[in-house]
Order: structure tokens, then C-alpha cells, then sequence
């Protein structure tokens, strides 16, 4: 196997702009997948934090990377369009739209519609427009925001976009989704309230450590998947923040993908046109 440079992004969801993100950097090879860098940054940043990286060859990021087919419409609708041809064209219109004005349209529109790819597989994923608990609709706002930033001559983003050659495949991943696929606890890593953080915190640590044995404890189902490893210094930034715990995820995801393609659905199995506008999450399965 060729050496790749893979890494794994978390946004907060937060309403506030820049957005916390935190960014995990690993390299891909055939001892496993080696952590060598752990950031905590900010959502409009991440395009430049990226750009120290010029060989990338895999990016995960944790967020929606669309918003429903059916609110697209009403959008285009709102915007006096007939239509939208494509996901490039969604992105850079939501560029222009302050988010004060996208969540008085979601409002407007009055629904919380699922994707395709949020209803199928097993995942029974929330909306990209949910309002509250948790805000999904600020953290899809952001983060479409986010890819709209990545410089469009390094980055293609699956699976509306065509790879570009030494280039660098932009995947939407569910770190929880790839957890229970592992058979580790996908919840309750993620406290809600200030007294829930000693016991969030003991199990975090857990699932780190579940994922750096994943391999001998489940030699059998993860067999295609690489051994993850991460410097003891780096170890204590995924006990201490969620967010820094979903980004490892998510580039452990991007690993499993890269290592075995065969154990992700692809988007265009779902029988479905939709997903070309609405996007599709690569889980493990």
C-alpha cells in the first residue's frame, strides 16, 4: 500500500461563526493508521489548516453536506429559480444567504424532511433542517458553508463532483454510525449537561482505547480495516473534547474506506437521482 495522508474534521454546530472545528491528521500505510496531528481550530480556517497538507488524499468531515431535495425546491422557489441543476450551485448560493435570513426560509418552509441518505441503511438519521436538540439546521448551514471554501482545484466532494487528478475526496461520515459498526457504544460520549462530563469523559477514554485494540478484539469483522495508532501525547485531546473524538472518527473512517472500499454502500445504488443534489454519508457496513 502506498503511503496517504488522510484526516477527519468536526464541526461544534454551533450558531456562532467561526465555528469551533477541530481537524485530525493521520498517515495511511501498511502498519495501520498512524495519528500524527490533532488541532483545535475554527470552521474558516479549515481550508487553510488543509492547505499545509498538499498531499491529502482522503478528508471526512462530521456535518450534512446538503440539505433535503424538497426544501431545495422551495428554496429555488424563494430565490425565483426554476431550479437547481446541481449541488455546486446550492453551495454557492448559500454563500450570499446570511444564516439569519436560511433559518427564517426553514421556518417558513415549516418541515424537518430527511434525505435519502438519512433513512436508509439503518441509520434513521435526523434532518439537515431539525431546529433544535441538537441544531442540525445550523450545523448543515455551516458546514455547507465550509465546503464552499475548499479550493475547488485540491478538493472534490463525493459524490457530486469528479475526482481530480492527485487530488484530494471530500466524504460526509457519521463518526456514531461507524461506532456501532465496530460494535463500541456509539452514545452518551457526548454530554448534555455539566454533571454528565466525569462520566462522558471515562467513556471516551474507553472508546479510544476500544479503537486502538479494534483489531485484535475483533480480528474476524475488522480484519480489512488498518490498526490505529496515536501518540500517547496526542491520546488526552479525545478524552477531553467530544468534538476532538468525532474527528478521529471520522478519519478513522476515511481509513476504513480507503483500505476497503467494499464495506461502503454506494450512493448511486440507492436507485435514487436525489443524492445528487442531496449527498450521501459513507458508513461502514
Amino acid at each position: 500500500m502506498i503511503d496517504k495522508i488522510l484526516a477527519g474534521a468536526d464541526l461544534s454546530g454551533s450558531k456562532e461563526n467561526p465555528n469551533e472545528t477541530w481537524l485530525v491528521t493521520a498517515r495511511l500505510s501498511n502498519t495501520g493508521l498512524e495519528v500524527f496531528e490533532v488541532k483545535k481550530t475554527f470552521s474558516h480556517l479549515l481550508g487553510k489548516d488543509l492547505s499545509g497538507h498538499k498531499t491529502l488524499a482522503r478528508l471526512g468531515i462530521n456535518c450534512p453536506f446538503s440539505l433535503p431535495a424538497d426544501f431545495l425546491e422551495f428554496l429555488a422557489r424563494k430565490k425565483i429559480k426554476k431550479t437547481y441543476d446541481s449541488w455546486q450551485q446550492v453551495v454557492e448560493e448559500l454563500v450570499f444567504i446570511p444564516y439569519d435570513e436560511f433559518s427564517s426560509l426553514a421556518k417558513e418552509y415549516g418541515k424537518e424532511t430527511k434525505r435519502v441518505t438519512d433513512t436508509i441503511g439503518g441509520t434513521a438519521l435526523l434532518s439537515p433542517l431539525k431546529r433544535a436538540n441538537p441544531p442540525m439546521q445550523q450545523f448543515t448551514y455551516h458546514g455547507m458553508r465550509v465546503l464552499a471554501s475548499l479550493d475547488p482545484s485540491r478538493f472534490f466532494v463525493l459524490p457530486f463532483q469528479d475526482a481530480i487528478p492527485f487530488g484530494c475526496a471530500v466524504m460526509e461520515v457519521f463518526p456514531q454510525a461507524t461506532l456501532k459498526h465496530l460494535g463500541l457504544r456509539d452514545n452518551g460520549y457526548q454530554a448534555k449537561e455539566k454533571g454528565d462530563d466525569a462520566q462522558a469523559e471515562t467513556l471516551r477514554e474507553k472508546i479510544v482505547q476500544d479503537l486502538l485494540t479494534i483489531k485484535e478484539k475483533k480480528a474476524i469483522t475488522c480484519k480489512d480495516y488498518p490498526t490505529l495508532v496515536i501518540q500517547k501525547g496526542l491520546i488526552h485531546n479525545f478524552i477531553k473534547s467530544h468534538h476532538a473524538l468525532d474527528a478521529l472518527i471520522a478519519c478513522y473512517t476515511t481509513a476504513m474506506f480507503a483500505a476497503a472500499p467494499a464495506h461502503f454502500a454506494d450512493p448511486f445504488d440507492a436507485d435514487s437521482l436525489e443524492v445528487l443534489l442531496e449527498g450521501w454519508i459513507y458508513t461502514p457496513r
